[in-house]
């Protein structure tokens, strides 16, 4: 489920780099701890990370760096700050604390973030997000014109077994996207259930807005991964190179 760390693949995490901070951002109560990685050279975009529901962790943070080595400044915000670490390292505790964050408060969140990047960087600002991460790229794309790309892993357009979203989900939103998406799931993936994603596809193209999803045969949620002997590396690789592709049309 989603990625818990870096999933058995520390092996092929890439190393730290010299541009590397972890600075603290005013976001209304509470001072939110944003990892960034930059570029040892010129940097030709901005990447905004969104974690799943276990947090900002060694996943996200290898994640950020591989942006960095192709020339992008990435930052990864801790979006659950306010509810603080996992009481315990388990699949049922990351749940549990995913079901007490405030979706409205984590936008606001972003929405201060790319504040604080519009005062250091004039380039453009992309986002992508996996699982809760992902739902929030969705509903960025419907009500932040600052963001010009916004990245899916496995997010859910629609989300029935929990009742805030109901009202925020982003296939009740569709019509408003401004920002050029792209999406990746996993047939297999039956917690956002590719019905939802269809339908989501749907009313983007309905209301003419900008997408491109695919929809991998045979792969789970949560199936990005760096290690070239997993089952999952060949989707992987592909959904990858297309992430970078589209940074490449749309922030550089």
């Amino acid at each position: 489920m989603c990625h818990e760390d870096n999933e058995g693949d520390a092996r092929t995490a890439v190393d730290t780099t010299s541009g590397e901070i972890t600075w603290l951002l005013d976001v209304n109560d509470v001072e939110m701890p944003v990892f960034q990685a930059s570029p040892d050279g010129t940097s030709v975009g901005n990447v905004v990370i969104l974690h799943d529901i276990h947090g900002a962790n060694d996943f996200y943070h290898d994640l950020a760096r591989r942006f960095s080595r192709v020339g992008y400044t990435a930052y990864l915000p801790d979006l659950f700050v306010r509810e603080g670490p996992l009481s315990e390292p388990t699949r049922a505790a990351a749940r549990e604390r995913g079901g007490r964050v405030s979706f409205p408060g984590a936008l606001d969140d972003v929405a201060r973030l790319i504040d604080g990047i519009q005062t250091r960087s004039s380039l453009g600002i992309g986002t992508i997000g996996f699982c809760m991460g992902g739902t929030l790229v969705m509903l960025l794309a419907s009500r932040e014109q600052r963001v010009s790309a916004g990245v899916i892993y496995y997010g859910f357009p629609a989300n029935p077994n929990r009742s805030e979203l109901r009202s925020h989900e982003p296939i009740e939103e569709a019509a408003q996207v401004e920002t050029p998406l792209l999406g990746f799931w996993g047939d297999q993936d039956k917690g956002v259930g590719m019905d939802n994603v269809e339908r989501y596809q749907s009313a983007l193209e309905q209301a003419s807005k900008p997408l491109d999803f695919t929809i991998y045969p045979g792969l789970p949620h949560g199936f990005l991964t760096f290690d070239a002997d997993s089952p999952n590396y060949d989707g992987s690789q592909d959904a990858w190179g297309n992430t970078l592709a589209f940074y490449r049309e749309y922030l550089t």
